[in-house]
C-alpha cells in the first residue's frame, strides 16, 4: 500500500480521536466548572451566614451591655400637713442599674416656664431664705440608687403653696435623661412616669428650660 493510502485512511482516524479528546476536555471544563460555581455559591451562603451571625451576636452583646448600665430616673414628692406645720419635698432618684446623665429639665406652673427655684419661690411670694433647700438637677450625673432632693422647705405658707401647685393637673415637669451610651428617656409628669418615652436624644427646651 502506499504512503499516500496509508495517509488518508489514518487522516479521519487522528480527526475523529483530536475531536473525542476535544469534547472529553470540553465535558471535564464544563464539571470543573460547574462545581466551581456550586462552591463560589455556597463560599457566599457561608459568608452571609458567619456575618448574620456576628452582627446578631454584636447586637446581642450591646444590648446585654446596654441593660447592664440602664437607668431609671423617678420623681418622687414627699410632702405634709399636720395644720400647724407643712412640708415640701421634691426629689429625683436613680432606681436603674447604670448612671443617669440628667440632661434637660422644663417646669411649667399656670401655663408659663419656670426658669429656677428662685423664680418658683419669687412666683409664690417667698423667699430662699424661707427655709428652702435646694440643689441642682440639670446636666448632673445620678449615681445608681443615688437620691437628690431638688428643693425642701418646711415653711408652711410656702410648702402649702407648692403642694398646690404640683397637685394642679396643669402644672407639669419634663425632664430627660440619658445612659452612657447616650441612649435617652424622657418623662413628662403628665404621663406614666413609670414608663418614660425612649427619643433620639434630649429635646432643647431653649428658653422654656428650668436651669437649676
Amino acid at each position: 500500500m502506499s504512503e499516500d493510502a496509508t495517509e488518508s485512511h489514518d487522516g479521519p482516524m487522528l480527526e475523529a480521536d483530536s475531536k473525542s479528546a476535544l469534547a472529553q476536555t470540553e465535558r471535564l471544563f464544563l464539571r470543573l466548572t460547574f462545581w466551581q460555581t456550586i462552591l463560589a455559591v455556597a463560599g457566599v451562603f457561608i459568608a452571609v451566614v458567619a456575618l448574620y451571625a456576628a452582627l446578631s451576636e454584636s447586637t446581642a452583646v450591646r444590648q446585654q451591655t446596654a441593660a447592664a448600665v440602664w437607668p431609671f430616673v423617678q420623681l418622687s414628692i414627699e410632702d405634709s400637713d399636720s395644720g400647724d406645720s407643712a412640708d415640701f419635698k421634691m426629689s429625683f432618684t436613680n432606681a436603674g442599674v447604670g448612671p443617669a446623665k440628667m440632661r434637660t429639665m422644663r417646669m411649667i406652673v399656670d401655663g408659663e416656664p419656670i426658669r429656677d427655684w428662685a423664680h418658683a419661690v419669687a412666683r409664690l411670694g417667698g423667699k430662699l431664705t424661707d427655709n428652702v433647700n435646694r440643689n441642682f438637677i440639670s446636666n448632673r450625673v445620678l449615681s445608681p440608687d443615688e437620691k437628690v432632693d431638688s428643693i425642701h422647705t418646711d415653711n408652711p405658707v410656702l410648702a402649702r403653696k407648692f403642694q398646690a401647685i404640683m397637685g394642679n393637673p396643669e402644672n407639669y415637669i419634663t425632664f430627660c435623661y440619658c445612659s452612657i451610651f447616650d441612649e435617652c428617656w424622657v418623662a413628662d409628669s403628665r404621663k406614666d412616669l413609670q414608663d418614660p418615652e425612649t427619643v433620639e436624644e434630649c429635646p432643647d427646651f431653649g428658653e422654656a428650660a428650668f436651669r437649676n
